[in-house]
């Protein structure tokens, strides 16, 4: 007989809510990737949009399911639900999403007052943490003590591959209720994220516009996980101008998908579209993104994602995962003489 798989709470404060559906959808597509390949897993979701009161109380919630003997060790993602998790005697592993580590950027220089603190939280995690996981290089990279980023693991969130295959635009587009005809530009964010810089794309469409090529900018949130592979194959492209990125998702969803991405390079989305030729890493200016739209939209309209889909499938990013949690498993024996 094979042995178990890890026994996991996982502790987060992101995970889809009625009132949000896609809120978070990357941690729940993760978590039952690691039960397909053999893992048990329980979800502790801390809604600290209602405020940070809930993380304190957390803390002796996450405590008490830690001693229950149910669980091997504790998945935390988000530095903030790492640093809740820490007091708990359990293996842990933090996984690291990127304004965590990166902190917000501030309008007018350096990072929001309110993110250096969440910063510093997320360090003391990672200095508690057994193992660790970053979404990109740069998330390690922001790790300040050495031995943090020697033990990080480098692990893009995985992307159903099942769920967001190619497919027929107008197809997409119908059961959408969309014009068949109109050139869509899909913004895949809440447009009043400042950090999401709504504000540099909808400058890039008015300098099209000046030249005569008119794209809707499509601002899309708050859709169910499983609705979105349609937006992706109703769009023309999809356009990123994030300040600042872990591993977007919507980078590599959509290139599963095949549709063309044009993208500020930010985060780990140069790794990512370096593999689907076709697409446009352009500089954060309004002139320059509009260049690369028209490049891309005025193009051959479909990129190859096979590439992406090969190396972002669930099933292999939870294969990493799960070796993670050996790792930390065994770290913890280590340390205590077991």
């Amino acid at each position: 007989m094979s042995d178990p798989g890890p026994r996991v709470l996982a502790v987060t404060n992101m995970y889809p809510t009625a009132a949000d559906p896609g809120y978070g959808a990357f941690v729940a597509v993760q978590m039952e990737s690691v039960v397909r390949l053999g893992a048990a897993v329980a979800v502790q979701f801390i809604d600290g949009r209602a405020g940070a009161s809930r993380y304190a109380a957390a803390v002796g919630r996450i405590r008490r399911l830690a001693r229950s003997d149910r669980f091997d060790l504790v998945h935390a993602h988000y530095g903030l639900s790492g640093f809740a998790a820490g007091f708990q005697p359990l293996p842990l592993v933090v996984s690291f999403c990127g304004d965590d580590l990166l902190g917000t950027p501030a309008r007018r220089g350096g990072i929001t007052p309110k993110s250096a603190c969440v910063r510093w939280l997320s360090r003391r995690a990672a200095r508690r943490a057994d193992a660790i996981i970053c979404k990109s290089d740069e998330l390690r990279d922001a790790l300040p003590h050495p031995t943090d980023r020697a033990r990080a693991h480098v692990i893009a969130n995985g992307v159903d591959t099942d769920r967001f295959t190619p497919g027929d635009r107008g197809d997409a587009r119908r059961r959408l209720g969309l014009d068949l005809g109109e050139r869509l530009v899909l913004f895949p964010h809440t447009p009043d994220v400042p950090r999401k810089r709504f504000d540099l794309a909808e400058a890039a469409l008015k300098v099209m516009a000046r030249e005569g090529l008119h794209l809707r900018l499509w601002a899309v949130s708050g859709v169910p996980h499983a609705q979105m592979p349609d937006y992706y194959r109703a769009a023309d492209c999809l356009l990123l101008t994030s300040d600042q990125e872990g591993s977007p998702n919507v980078v590599k969803e959509a290139l599963c998908c095949d549709v063309p991405v044009v993208s500020v390079d930010v985060g780990d989305v140069r790794r990512w579209l370096d593999r689907a030729p076709g697409c446009c890493l352009v500089e954060r200016d309004p002139v320059a993104i509009a260049a690369g739209l028209r490049q891309v939209v005025c193009g051959r309209g479909r990129v190859d994602g096979s590439t992406v889909r090969g190396e972002v499938s669930t099933d292999r990013v939870a294969a990493q995962v799960l070796a993670v949690y050996r790792e930390a498993i065994a770290r913890r024996r280590m340390s205590a003489g077991v």
